[in-house]
C-alpha cells in the first residue's frame, strides 16, 4: 500500500479551502447585523431629500436634487411584531444591507439633524435581497 504525502503548498491549500467552507455557515458580521436567511434581506440606500428648494427650475430639479447619500443607522423591524430584526449602518455612501429571513419588516434610518425618515414597508422574499431608498427630510421646502 502507497502512503501519499502532501507538500506545504497542497496542506495550506486543504487548510484555506476549510477555513472557508467554515465561512458559509457563520453569521453575517457585515454592515448589518441579523440572522442570516439563505441570501434573504434588505438592501438600500439612506438619502437626504429634498437637496433642492422646491421653486428650482424644473430641469435643475430632475439633475440636481435627486437626494444625497448619507451616513445613518438603519433599523428594520418585525412588521406583525414591531421587534428589532436587525440594525446597520450606512456608510457614507448610504448604503446598508441587511441578511434577514423571508418576511415582511419596516425599514426606517436616524440621520442626526433630519427631522425624519419616512419608513419603508418591504416584503423579504426566498433567496433575495428586498431594494429599498429610505428618504429622510431635510427640511428644505
Amino acid at each position: 500500500m502507497r502512503s501519499r504525502v502532501l507538500t506545504v503548498p497542497a496542506t495550506a491549500s486543504l487548510i484555506a479551502m476549510a477555513a472557508l467552507a467554515s465561512c458559509e455557515n457563520s453569521p453575517h458580521q457585515g454592515p448589518g447585523t441579523g440572522p442570516r436567511g439563505g441570501g434573504s434581506g434588505v438592501a438600500g440606500v439612506v438619502v437626504l431629500w429634498p437637496v433642492c428648494p422646491v421653486e428650482g427650475a424644473p430641469e435643475q430639479r430632475e439633475d440636481d436634487c435627486r437626494g444625497e447619500p448619507t451616513k445613518a443607522t438603519v433599523h428594520v423591524r418585525e412588521r406583525t411584531t414591531d421587534d428589532v430584526a436587525a440594525t446597520a449602518r450606512a456608510g457614507q455612501d448610504g448604503r446598508f444591507r441587511v441578511s434577514l429571513r423571508p418576511s415582511e419588516y419596516t425599514v426606517t434610518a436616524e440621520v442626526p439633524g433630519t427631522n425624519s425618515c419616512k419608513p419603508i414597508d418591504v416584503i423579504v422574499r426566498p433567496g433575495m435581497h428586498a431594494d429599498v431608498t429610505v428618504r429622510c427630510d431635510t427640511g428644505l421646502r
